[in-house]
């Protein structure tokens, strides 16, 4: 028995849009319920299980799978482009370790480890309470400028998705989280109000992936001949996956596709 299982843009990034949504649902049914039941029994567990404020929840595996995700369809253009030779390869490599370290970073928080070291050299108060922000902020910004030409060889469509995603997550990560953190400097007395904060950061990077991911997936149909994988059962018990049509002889980036169908 063989199943095949095609990736098409639209029919994942419908999906992943509903998963966002009902993360974000439960995650702030549980801030109100904290907030109004602290002591219930049933607001501790859901705040556990569904706040995207706290860590190794659902919130932080379905981040952590998202992007683990995209490193593989990023893996997959590096792999066609290598066959092509193209000379862009290695951007799309490096794209692909970097999302496989955010992917790492989701569940171990190892930015997050920069803050003590970074109060030593900034005060921390305020908009830069969250002090890893500083070196973050600063490699960002140097790998934006090594990818503008990158970038420009990109197809129109694709090119503006790459940078809706960037400044949606961006906007996220980095900017929501500096509203958060002069939140929790100024107005420490007001959980509520960093509990939405917190919400608006997070939904922003997930919402940030999901169009990164529509854009790959987008971006493989067109000239990479596109990613399936067909599934087959050759028994009650055995099952194996294959990953196939993940390359084609050359590939040709014509400047005005329409990647958004």
């Amino acid at each position: 028995m063989k199943f095949q299982i095609p990736l098409t843009p639209g029919v994942v990034t419908q999906f992943l849009l509903r998963v966002v949504a009902f993360v974000v649902v439960l995650s702030s049914l549980s801030d109100i319920t904290k907030h109004f039941f602290p002591d219930a029994r049933f607001a501790k567990r859901l705040v556990a299980v569904f706040n995207l404020n706290e860590e190794m929840n659902i919130p932080t595996f379905y981040s952590c799978l998202a992007l683990l995700f995209s490193a593989i369809l990023l893996g997959t253009i590096a792999y066609a482009k290598n066959l092509d030779s193209s000379p862009y390869k290695q951007h799309w490599k490096i794209l692909s370790f970097i999302f496989l370290y955010l992917s790492l970073d989701e569940v171990c928080q190892l930015h997050e480890r920069l803050t003590e070291p970074m109060r030593s050299l900034v005060n921390g108060t305020g908009f830069l309470f969250y002090t890893w922000v500083v070196p973050v902020g600063f490699i960002v910004v140097i790998f934006l400028l090594s990818y503008t030409k990158f970038l420009f060889h990109l197809p129109v469509s694709t090119r503006k998705l790459f940078v809706a995603a960037c400044a949606i997550y961006i906007a996220g990560s980095i900017g929501a989280e500096v509203v958060g953190g002069y939140l929790a400097s100024t107005t420490g007395s007001n959980p509520l109000l960093y509990a939405i904060a917190a919400t608006l950061e997070e939904s922003l990077e997930m919402l940030g992936i999901v169009v990164f991911i529509h854009a790959l997936i987008s971006y493989i149909k067109t000239y990479v001949g596109g990613v399936s994988w067909n599934i087959y059962i050759p028994g009650k018990n055995q099952q194996v996956t294959e990953l196939q049509n993940i390359g084609i002889p050359a590939l040709h980036e014509p400047a005005h596709t329409n990647l958004l169908r």
